[in-house]
């Protein structure tokens, strides 16, 4: 019986056949991980905290495009040299099923914000925050001071607002938080004149509910809204 004749072009077809296997089970073993490491660095890198804790879920084609299943993150600050680092969280959001967050402490136009827990899921925020009445009190005009009073009807923060108006001398109106045309403003309540400040606003959410209770000097603060 005559054995078979292996030719060149055979041993070259075989080696390469070899090659391609050998790089597909390197492909399944290590890609994963590969995948896994670079999203959570990713993270990382946009919360500006390399000890930040960070967990992703997706399979690694998806988290190699920059997308993911799920995300979760607890850091104790995001950089303070980002002008909005709420909004590029945000941003990146909308490329992941459910983000869930937990940020120890973050500048938000000006205001400290405490013990934030934000899930963003289907486009939709759901956020919890702590923050100082006192810290609150420095973006009413006019040297003017704040005093809690109890919730709204529909559990919106309310205030006593108490300004020194030039030629008026000291005068007290009660105030509350609400969510107006996507913003969070603090409105004047009962005056023939509509006053209000806007105390956050950001063109990646549009907020479309408030509530919160007061405590001392701690607002604990509770929203709702849609991500842009």
């Amino acid at each position: 019986m005559e054995r078979p004749v292996v030719t060149r072009r055979t041993k070259i077809a075989t080696g390469a056949a070899a090659v391609v296997v050998v790089v597909l089970i390197l492909a399944v073993a290590v890609l994963p991980g590969v995948a896994r490491s670079a999203a959570k660095d990713k993270v990382r890198d946009r919360v500006g905290d390399d000890s930040a804790k960070v967990s992703v879920k997706g399979s690694w084609p998806k988290l190699l495009t920059g997308k993911a299943d799920e995300v979760v993150v607890d850091t104790p600050t995001v950089a303070g040299s980002q002008e909005a680092p709420l909004g590029e969280l945000l941003k990146d959001s909308k490329k992941v099923g459910k983000t869930d967050a937990r940020i120890g402490r973050i500048q938000v136009q000006g205001l400290t914000l405490r013990d934030v827990h934000a899930i963003v899921q289907d486009g939709r925020v759901q956020a919890t925050a702590k923050l100082s009445i006192k810290s609150l009190t420095k973006l009413v005009p006019l040297g003017g001071t704040l005093k809690s009073l109890p919730a709204g009807a529909e559990g919106q923060p309310r205030f006593q607002v108490t300004v020194d108006v030039p030629l008026l001398g000291s005068t007290t109106v009660s105030a509350a938080v609400a969510a107006v045309d996507g913003a969070v403003q603090v409105a004047a309540e009962n005056l023939p004149i509509p006053v209000a400040i806007t105390v956050f606003s950001d063109p990646s959410i549009s907020v479309t509910s408030v509530e919160g209770r007061a405590k001392g000097d701690e607002l604990s603060i509770a929203f709702t809204g849609a991500v842009n």
